[in-house]
């Protein structure tokens, strides 16, 4: 078993998270050609170099305004969304100048481009009014049915855009973890996407419940996952989850994320770990494993501006010529 290969599958090896709406009360966090610049095109010492950084793209959605969460990790923290909100969302993301159209903007080359679905709460029971029904997320018909109508809506709109440069590979299931209520409607979506000619990813937790429950048969056939690790450097869990992580990605031919940020959860060399454990005489996902980038409490522009060295490191190790990097304290 190996993991998810980039080659076999067509799928852009190395793709960043982009959330969409932050979480400033104030305004939603759109993603302007300034911003997203160093992780389209590798910037060195301020200067764009031609060449490119990242190849793939998910966008996923966090929050529409204030107290408006779409993210079902932040359930319970604002009001429920409403049809409204997964409306916003959809604007959000062909705002001009923004988010999408900044991408088209800045590629070197085509992009993938991967659309985090906005999830059916399931305690939403008054969300609004969809092909003349009033919908309850407490029917799962309901939950179905919004979501067709939105991933429809959303397919008229980008065909309407012109598009030359992104290249949409599919959408995004949001929930890190798979709970029962979800199988059902997850396997009539996917279904429904793969019908319109696009592909579906999923980003769960190593160790997250019913991480493995999609590989016991082909009901919700995901085609691209990818493992959070839960490595962050400065928590409980070592870097030796990365190698367990790595060896079930490998025994379920999945993909690995790379978490990267700051913050009380980070140590200053948790990216090195990262980065040395995937080298070729260790787990090897450097050489063909799609992988997932997420950036927290920063953004990749913070990223590249203040933490240049370790940003240079990153694109070394995405174009394979990364060298092991020895630090204080390191135990392997």
């Amino acid at each position: 078993m190996n993991f998810l290969s980039s080659k076999t599958t067509g799928f852009n090896q190395h793709i960043a998270v982009l959330p969409i709406g932050g979480f400033d009360a104030t305004s939603p966090l759109v993603w302007s050609k300034e911003a997203l610049l160093p992780a389209v095109k590798y910037v060195l010492n301020g200067v764009d170099t031609g060449d490119s950084y990242f190849t793939g793209f998910v966008l996923t959605p966090i929050k529409t305004g204030a107290n408006k969460y779409l993210h079902p990790l932040y359930t319970g923290f604002g009001e429920l969304p409403t049809i409204q909100d997964w409306q916003t969302y959809m604007a959000l993301l062909f705002s001009d100048q923004y988010n999408l159209k900044a991408l088209e903007e800045l590629a070197v080359r085509p992009l993938d481009i991967w659309i985090g679905l906005p999830y059916p709460i399931i305690s939403q029971t008054n969300f609004g009014v969809v092909n003349g029904k009033s919908l309850s997320f407490a029917n799962q018909a309901d939950r179905e049915e919004a979501l067709k109508w939105w991933i429809t809506t959303f397919l008229a709109t980008w065909n309407q855009q012109g598009f030359t440069k992104l290249n949409l590979k599919g959408f995004y299931w949001l929930r890190e973890s798979l709970i029962p209520e979800d199988e059902s409607p997850i396997t009539n979506i996917n279904q429904y996407i793969h019908t319109l000619g696009y592909k579906t990813m999923w980003l769960p937790n190593y160790g997250g419940f019913g991480v493995t429950n999609p590989w016991k048969g082909e009901s919700m056939n995901f085609d691209l996952t990818a493992i959070n690790t839960n490595y962050y450097g400065n928590t409980p869990i070592t870097h030796d989850w990365i190698n367990h992580s790595s060896n079930f990605a490998k025994f379920y031919q999945a993909g690995l994320q790379i978490n990267v940020g700051k913050g009380i959860t980070f140590n200053q060399y948790h990216l090195y770990d990262f980065l040395n454990l995937g080298l070729p005489h260790r787990n090897n996902y450097i050489d063909d494993c799609v992988l997932v980038f997420n950036f927290h409490d920063m953004s990749i522009q913070e990223f590249a501006r203040d933490r240049n060295a370790d940003y240079q490191q990153i694109y070394l190790f995405m174009k394979k010529l990364y060298v092991e990097q020895s630090y204080p304290g390191r135990s392997y």
